[in-house]
């Protein structure tokens, strides 16, 4: 019996991550004639079907699932062993797949990307960003290396390191300003509160901070981006929280007021998170140290 090979093996697991030939094809960057050979090959190998080939559905025996998963282990193995001797030779270099969330990545990333290239000039970025839920997804599936995300949030199977709290801070026309220096929490609940809407995290972040209820009946206006709920803001359309790292640019109209809040100050946890026994770990400990510096 002829034993597996390392492409036979990365056809499978595309195939089973696509339902399709011809998109497993494409993600390997081969023919589907040759994806499909290369299937073909393994399952004469193993003496085994793996595949089950309908018309529409294209899905995995119970031993072409059991293959798969061993072929996942082995990929990983292997990643273990290539990234271990780039490590050894020289820390944080070569391409690094880096997820952040929307919320953070105009803010922080060009005070970040500075201090890496200095440090790390010959470390290549690749940015992804998303938000928390597709980062999370891409780590799982290996398609990224690590993600630069907001706490609290569920990642199982992963590892998380904090790296820094920033507080909010109330956003609002100069036209609603009083003589108070600091905003309350309570104050709050008299305005029309613009959100970012559901499936960004700093929304669920914002609420839970600030402990506020939202109830059906109230007038409520959403947006996508940060930027989207400032220019809200700037027109008259209600108010807003904003995270520290946001109220620090130079951009934000004249027209807004940006007031702290009293103690106790609502905040969130930004952190890195990357998957359990990486073979980067090390490195990316070394990377929150640069993004913490």
């Amino acid at each position: 019996m002829s034993k597996p090979t390392i492409r036979q093996l990365e056809y499978l697991i595309a195939l089973q991550e696509t339902k399709s030939f011809s998109k497993a094809a494409a993600l390997s960057n081969v023919t589907q004639s040759t994806l499909s050979a290369g299937i073909l090959d393994l399952e004469e190998s193993l003496q085994q079907r793996l595949v089950n080939r309908g018309r529409k559905n294209i899905t995995l025996t119970s031993f072409g699932e059991e293959t798969c998963e061993s072929a996942q282990k082995i990929m990983e193995e292997i990643d273990h062993l290539s990234y271990r001797a780039q490590a050894i030779k020289s820390p944080l270099c070569g391409p690094l797949r880096l997820g952040v969330i929307p919320t953070i990545a105009p803010y922080f990333l060009p005070r970040l990307m500075p201090r890496l290239k200095e440090q790390y000039p010959a470390l290549e970025l690749h940015l992804f960003e998303d938000i928390s839920e597709n980062l999370f997804e891409k780590l799982r599936r290996n398609d990224i290396d690590i993600a630069l995300m907001a706490f609290p949030y569920k990642t199982h199977g992963m590892t998380q390191c904090p790296l820094f709290k920033e507080q909010f801070f109330l956003a609002m026309p100069k036209s609603l300003t009083t003589k108070e220096n600091f905003a309350k929490l309570d104050d709050l609940d008299q305005q029309d509160l613009l959100l970012l809407e559901d499936g960004h995290c700093l929304r669920d972040h914002a609420v839970e901070a600030c402990n506020l209820q939202i109830p059906s009946t109230r007038k409520a206006y959403s947006a996508t981006s940060l930027q989207t709920l400032v220019q809200m803001v700037n027109n008259g359309l209600g108010v807003t929280l904003l995270p520290e790292m946001a109220v620090q640019t130079d951009h934000l109209p004249e027209n807004i007021k940006i007031l702290p809040f009293k103690k106790p100050q609502p905040t969130r946890e930004i952190g890195l998170v990357w998957r359990k026994n990486s073979p980067k770990s090390g490195e990316f400990e070394m990377l929150s140290t640069v993004m913490t510096g």
